[in-house]
């Protein structure tokens, strides 16, 4: 992989883009904002999101026209937050995306079937298994950008193609795994972004270390039957790809789900935690889907239910977290 197209302008695409033209891949980086664009090819900054790092424009070509930047690569990587993944795949002819490989990126579901990224994708565009991977594991995009030690899991079936796109991705700071588990590794990576709400909602609501650290045993107890129900195969629950993802989702300051739900415990309600946050929190998104297809599998998930209730019920968060505390242990 010599050449790769990257859809999305926030901060996990600009540090993708970061690593990938580190490793000497000329990246072809579609922005819906015109004032990146420009940003970019001229001063090799993202205005937006993660502002203070330099990037490599020597390897990039940035466009705000979306057909442009799918036609220049065989590889399309999909960096953009789950509510918007229908909108994007709207304006790209089905065609041109059938002789090509696709990347997911994207921690939600999406539409109303609540679908994963990679389903959806295979679905609309009529892709074949071999033709896809996926990206998970704990990356957050503030860490990449000050090069710390970081490990990503690239997933899907065909191993082959997956370890030649690695190489793009490895370095120095990130270290590269694979998994064959995409169903497991997809849904994991959507679920810890509802424990980061429900972690953040407990730090707003004033609990200590010792409750939240009965909330993520009981979030890693809830995720491991989540996996079990849907029958996802060698799961290794507590690996940095299932487990480490839901930690750091639940315990960094960087995580936009946690500090999206430390507003609600403090008292915000959702539109207006949803107005201070200034970016998507992909858990928000999550939830509601997640919640249809936990319902349907007939699972009772305590944490789950409550961030539905808060989110969509609009259900106080402090009432929510007393009946909380009597249904985890």
């Amino acid at each position: 992989m010599n050449e790769i197209s990257v859809i999305g302008g926030g901060s996990w695409a600009t540090a993708l883009v970061k690593i990938l033209t580190e490793n000497s891949i000329h990246t072809n980086w579609y922005l819906r904002r015109l004032e990146q664009v420009r940003s970019i090819n001229r001063d090799a900054v993202n205005p937006d999101y993660l502002s203070f790092l330099k990037l490599d424009n020597t390897k990039i070509y940035a466009s705000d026209q979306l057909d442009e930047i799918v036609a220049r690569s065989k590889v399309i990587l999909f960096v953009v937050p789950s509510a918007h993944l229908d909108k994007v795949c709207a304006a790209i002819p089905k065609e041109d995306l059938a002789e090509k490989f696709v990347i997911t990126a994207i921690k939600g579901t999406v539409g109303p079937d609540n679908l994963l990224p990679s389903a959806y994708l295979a679905k609309y565009f009529k892709l074949e298994d071999f033709q896809q991977a996926i990206i998970a594991g704990p990356c957050h995009a503030e860490e990449i950008a000050r090069n710390k030690k970081t490990y990503m899991t690239l997933c899907g079936p065909n191993e082959s193609f997956i370890r030649k796109i690695s190489k793009g991705f490895a370095s120095s700071y990130m270290q590269v795994n694979y998994s064959p588990d995409t169903l497991g590794v997809e849904y994991a990576a959507i679920y810890k972004n509802v424990v980061g709400i429900v972690c953040g909602m407990a730090e707003g609501l004033h609990y200590g270390d010792n409750f939240m650290a009965v909330l993520v045993a009981n979030a890693t107890d809830e995720l491991g039957l989540l996996l079990h129900s849907l029958g996802a195969p060698n799961v290794r629950l507590g690996s940095s790809t299932y487990l480490g993802d839901l930690l750091v989702t639940g315990y960094s300051a960087h995580s936009r789900n946690r500090t999206f739900g430390k507003y609600l415990g403090q008292g915000y309600s959702v539109f207006e935690a949803r107005q201070h946050m200034g970016m998507v929190a992909e858990g928000y998104f999550a939830t509601r889907g997640l919640m249809a297809t936990v319902s349907s599998l007939g699972l009772n998930l305590p944490l789950l239910q409550t961030t539905y209730r808060v989110l969509y019920n609009h259900m106080a968060a402090i009432d929510e977290f007393k009946l909380l505390e009597r249904n985890i242990k």
